[in-house]
């Protein structure tokens, strides 16, 4: 990079960022609620196997479709800010380091378990709700269902020797495209867009869309907030989206998902 292009490139980040008002805002939540909802309830059921299950290529199919396309639009969002796609160019637009006091690692912890104890009083909401809404009976991970073994919760798939399998549930889907897809869309490329409307409150204005964007999962919407909660808390205030992706990664309970396909996939029990 040459001098000329590096100082343009930090004037970049020191300037302001360009503002959405508020119905592009609300329209930026909405589309991929839309997107995720079309890809489960119109899409979805064209995969179902003759015993009205969804398979689990098929779910993942739609999980890989749905976070993608929120991990495309937020690389076009920056790259049409003038921003070039690396860490480093980006590093002041989206919060791309650690805390840099030991208090905002403390704050950010205190909230992530306090949330996590939300989570658990919540948890309950999503069967009450379902009992009253319920979701189709095909749908994955369904409210009402016990789910008691792995095969369960992945049907059609032989995990033995399935290395494939793993690195493309846990580390593709479950970590790049949720993870890092979802907090660049949000948190990374559509919060601080949200300033001029909600001020300094725009990191709790991108909680609350954040979990309604889940409408299409309508019983879990109460279940997810808190959440969404800590990782704009995280990205915004504490100002560290990869610090944030960590938060988003443990609290979907996937490092312990890693741990029981790893182990089925070796062969343990």
């Amino acid at each position: 990079m040459t001098t000329m292009e590096s100082s343009m490139e930090s004037s970049r980040n020191e300037g302001s960022i360009p503002q959405y008002r508020l119905p592009m805002i609300l329209f930026m939540f909405a589309w991929p609620a839309a997107w995720f909802a079309f890809l489960i309830y119109v899409v979805g059921p064209l995969f179902l196997a003759p015993d009205g299950t969804l398979p689990t290529w098929g779910e993942n199919l739609i999980w890989l479709l749905g976070n993608s396309a929120e991990m495309l639009i937020a690389l076009v969002i920056l790259r049409r800010e003038g921003y070039r796609l690396t860490p480093r160019a980006l590093r002041e637009r989206i919060n791309w380091r650690w805390p840099d006091k030991l208090w905002k690692w403390g704050a950010a912890v205190g909230v992530f378990v306090a949330a996590v104890a939300v989570t658990m009083l919540l948890a309950p909401t999503q069967q009450a709700i379902a009992t009253l809404l319920p979701p189709p009976d095909w749908m994955p991970g369904h409210p009402l269902k016990e789910i008691t073994s792995l095969q369960d919760a992945y049907p059609g798939v032989n995990f033995a020797g399935n290395v494939p399998f793993f690195l493309y549930r846990v580390v593709i889907l479950g970590f790049v495209m949720n993870m890092v897809g979802e907090e660049l869309y949000y948190r990374g490329a559509l919060l601080p867009k949200m300033r001029g409307v909600f001020g300094r409150w725009d990191w709790v204005a991108n909680s609350f869309l954040f979990a309604l964007k889940h409408v299409y999962f309508w019983w879990r919407l109460a279940f997810i907030w808190p959440g969404g909660f800590t990782y704009a808390f995280i990205f915004g205030p504490m100002g560290s989206l990869p610090l944030a992706i960590l938060a988003h990664w443990i609290g979907n309970l996937e490092p312990l998902t890693a741990i029981q396909i790893l182990s089925a996939v070796l062969g343990g029990s």
